[in-house]
């Protein structure tokens, strides 16, 4: 092998070991979890991999499993979570849930949306977040304790 195909494997080697931050614990599993699911609740599509990046690296958490975990976002799903926001949002601000019909969102106008979208991501998110965290922690903590098989 030559000293440039080494280099770059060191190289690599270096950097999946950033990103995974180290060993994971129940509680580096637990914030790596919680904080990678309020990152993919919030409506930044598609710059969900690059927060979660500035956001784990310097924190030493694990990049892998918070990015799988803001993958909640996916298209099949990321409609229901913005459903939930914007109306966690409406009865914050009004008190009360919104009707979702076509007349009642063209009278309500674009900017009433994304403040009612904006202040229920603030809740829904974090909410989201600790819920998936506190599994997160149970589940790895299991997990350790188990006794290993061997065959």
């Amino acid at each position: 092998m030559s000293d440039k195909w080494r280099e770059r494997k060191e190289l690599a080697r270096q950097a999946w070991r950033r990103l995974r931050g180290g060993e994971l614990t129940p509680w580096r599993a637990a914030l790596s979890v919680g904080l990678g699911l309020v990152i993919g609740m919030t409506p930044a599509f598609g710059l969900h991999w690059l927060i979660v990046i500035a956001v784990c690296v310097p924190l030493r958490l694990d990049t892998g499993v918070a990015y799988l975990a803001a993958n909640i976002s996916m298209p099949f799903i990321a409609p229901f979570i913005t459903f939930a926001e914007i109306e966690t949002g409406a009865l914050i601000l009004h008190g009360a849930f919104i009707a979702m019909t076509p007349s009642e969102l063209k009278a309500t106008g674009i900017g009433t949306l994304v403040a009612e979208l904006v202040a229920g991501t603030a809740v829904v998110a974090p909410a989201g977040g600790a819920l998936g965290g506190a599994l997160a922690y149970a589940f790895v903590s299991w997990r350790r304790r188990r006794p290993k098989v061997t065959p």
